[in-house]
């Protein structure tokens, strides 16, 4: 018996290295080998590919090249952020949407406070007002969600943070497919990226520290880039991210309308074949199309069991998940969707859909059909 075949629908957890990117990683992968490090050709080769590299992935966010960052990665330049500092001796401010690799962080500090976000899962200067956190050091907030996919307004919000005296980091990991970086990394004091979001291999990422903001070594040794991150330069990872990163850029508008062409062709068809059944989540207006989150619903109103639901996907051939991957593996509740007020019961119906290039119109057809499956196995 063959297989079903394969629709991923999960680029919001990790999307498939490009083939340009792995072209372009290859021979670094093998031939040049060489440390970034020494004074020898080859390292003398690595070290003009590194920052070539960093000139590259500073003119996509337009900053400049001795505010980039190469880190192993989002988490690693969120902690770094984080790290005891300054600012974040004075107390750092996020929302309780924010990934786990920044609230875990932050909630080891003595002093931080965690706000709620409006009914879209979205922050707004309104929001800061009211929360009276002008005595704060530093603020922490994403530029799209990775569950929802709704987009705050982080050039706003880092206007509001300098006018009272706050340094302002945003991680933009979900960004760089349908999100124009370069306004956003002009108005913010620190931005994280992370190459597996975008194209680029695993375990490599930026972070961008705008030039008069502090920043702390979260990792020391031998002071490879310029004393802000130690450890020997993984070249061939940060030549692949920056061929995907500036694909990303170029092929923005164009993705950006395949995946909101793709997200309405799922909401039409879904409620046509199980009417009254999905309840929409994510914003219909200010977020990203490559990101949507549905709850598939029982007749009680509650949500169906997710678990059970995505391993029956899976058996068809279709790979989505419940919201962010690094919680997903658990299936454990969603702090995302319990800061809108989702209640336990509805939540267990959450199903995250994410496109990316590779994704078609075939895919959100398998899905269908697969739902139409699974579901009455379900008695759904």
């Amino acid at each position: 018996m063959s297989e079903p075949t394969s629709s991923y629908l999960d680029h919001a957890a990790t999307s498939p290295v490009l083939p340009e990117a792995l072209e372009a990683m290859l021979p670094w992968l093998s031939s040049e080998f060489g440390n970034p490090s020494a004074v020898y050709g080859r390292g003398r080769k690595a070290r003009y590919t590194l920052e070539a590299c960093r000139a590259r992935v500073a003119n996509v966010l337009g900053v400049g090249s001795a505010e980039i960052v190469f880190t192993s990665g989002g988490s690693e330049s969120n902690n770094t952020v984080l790290a005891a500092g300054p600012a974040t001796e004075r107390g750092v401010l996020t929302s309780s949407i924010e990934h786990e690799a920044v609230l875990e962080p932050i909630r080891r500090l003595p002093r931080h406070r965690i706000l709620r976000p409006n009914s879209e899962g979205r922050i707004t200067t309104d929001l800061l007002e009211a929360a009276e956190v002008t005595d704060y050091g530093l603020a922490s907030f994403m530029l799209v969600n990775n569950e929802l996919g709704t987009i705050n307004p982080v050039e706003e919000l880092a206007s509001w943070c300098h006018r009272h005296d706050l340094l302002i980091h945003t991680d933009a990991a979900q960004a760089a497919r349908t999100v124009d970086l370069g306004p956003v990394a002009d108005a913010v004091d620190y931005l994280s990226l992370t190459a597996h979001k975008f194209g680029g291999p695993k375990g490599i990422g930026v972070l961008m520290v705008s030039a008069d903001a502090p920043h702390r070594p979260l990792i020391l040794g031998g002071g490879q880039e310029q004393d802000r991150r130690s450890g020997t330069e993984n070249i061939a990872f940060v030549v692949g991210m920056t061929k995907a990163l500036e694909i990303s850029a170029a092929k923005r508008d164009v993705f950006t309308q395949q995946a909101q062409v793709l997200r309405m062709q799922f909401l039409a068809s879904i409620e046509s074949r199980i009417p009254g059944r999905v309840k929409v989540l994510s914003p219909a207006t200010g977020s990203t199309p490559h990101i949507l989150n549905v709850l598939i619903q029982a007749d009680d109103e509650t949500g169906v069991d997710s678990e059970m639901l995505i391993l029956g996907l899976d058996i068809e051939g279709v790979a989505v998940s419940a919201g962010s991957a690094c919680s997903s593996g658990t299936m454990k509740g969603s702090h995302v969707l319990e800061a809108l007020g989702v209640t336990a019961a509805e939540a267990s119906g959450a199903l995250r859909i994410s496109f990316g290039p590779q994704s078609q119109m075939s895919d959100v057809e398998h899905l269908i059909q697969a739902l139409a499956k699974v579901l009455p196995r379900m008695n759904v």
